[in-house]
């Protein structure tokens, strides 16, 4: 009895370790470490089926209700999205920026690619690399057009191909997300008070480490000039929105500094006395831009990070479900015909 027992649990333990999403690094970690502790190892393993319970049946909501929207395939824009990273990311083939909404946009009908840019460079090098990935993306779709739906400085990155790289006429939308288009005046007072040799040993450190894993040419300092308050606002006096794309954005903001994972939560308290309510580095005034702004509210304790608005840490978050907010997103450009 006491091997059959062994083996039943084990086996649980093993495939909620391998398989949970939800329970996240720490609770594997201090479970590991409580499981040697009489009593103290059942409190644990009450916390964590409660948690992968909770995971469970939200799960299970998730596929239910995709099944039974399955054949109206509420994502099925006219024209395909093209999902665009923020800075000092990449879109790795297994490590995905966008977590589990990618996936959920295809399941109601989506047709997705990805911007591809480099992780760090000028807006107006960016810019270029986006509309050479449009022309790409049309050529072999033969679509005419695509909807941007791109998150932090991807947003600036999309208004340069747009307005200067002559993609107007192939873009139908494009939708920011927690977009410092103002700029960011906590990143002006930074590169003001680093000394200028500390600011190019970090530059080439970066620079170096991504050209290994794939960026031709990285620009650390340009990316993070680029997202001053006053780069901001010199760029948006020559960067108008072109007539016949729709422009929309959203924000999402965090009640504390400890509702962001590191360094969100560092820096929260930096971008608010410089720059007020934040997601843990824009600012909502920063973000409103287009014709339509949706500010995302968080529902009790808990905040919605610059991470979290992109599932970054795929983590399921009360009162707001991401992923459906993403079909949402999708099912409205639907909705207006693009």
């Amino acid at each position: 009895m006491v091997v059959l027992e062994a083996i039943v649990f084990w086996n649980g333990m093993i495939r909620v370790y391998l398989t949970s999403v939800q329970l996240g690094l720490k609770h594997r970690v201090l479970a590991a470490l409580c499981g040697w502790i009489p009593l103290l190892n059942i409190w644990y393993l009450r916390k964590i089926i409660r948690i992968t319970a909770d995971e469970v049946e939200f799960e299970t909501e998730k596929w239910e209700l995709d099944t039974a929207r399955a054949e109206s395939e509420v994502c099925k824009t006219k024209y395909p999205i093209l999902l665009v990273h923020g800075v000092f990311f990449r879109d790795f083939r297994y490590v995905n920026y966008w977590g589990r909404i990618p996936r959920e946009l295809q399941r109601n009908g989506a047709a997705l690619y990805y911007g591809q840019q480099q992780s760090a460079a000028a807006v107006e090098d960016s810019g270029r690399e986006l509309a050479e990935r449009i022309r790409q993306i049309l050529a072999e779709t033969g679509c005419g057009k695509v909807n941007i739906i791109a998150h932090s400085k991807g947003g600036l990155d999309s208004r340069a191909a747009i307005a200067h790289q002559g993609m107007a006429p192939y873009v139908a939308s494009l939708t920011t997300i927690n977009t410092p288009h103002r700029g960011c005046i906590f990143a002006e007072y930074l590169l003001e008070k680093i000394p200028a040799a500390a600011r190019q040993k970090i530059a080439d450190t970066y620079n170096a480490a991504l050209k290994r894993l794939g960026d031709e040419n990285p620009d650390f300092l340009a990316a993070v000039t680029d997202l001053t308050a006053s780069a901001c606002e010199q760029r948006n006096a020559v960067t108008p929105d072109a007539p016949g794309v729709f422009y929309q954005s959203v924000m999402s903001y965090c009640r504390k500094a400890q509702h962001g994972k590191f360094p969100l939560n560092m820096t929260y308290p930096i971008v608010k006395h410089f720059d007020g309510l934040n997601d843990g580095l824009v600012a909502v005034d920063s973000a409103r831009w287009g014709e339509r702004f949706t500010l995302l509210e968080p529902r009790g304790k808990r905040g919605i990070s610059h991470g979290d608005v992109v599932d970054l840490n795929r983590e399921n978050i009360p009162g707001f479900d991401v992923r459906e907010f993403y079909v949402s997103l999708a099912a409205d450009l639907k909705n207006r015909g693009f």
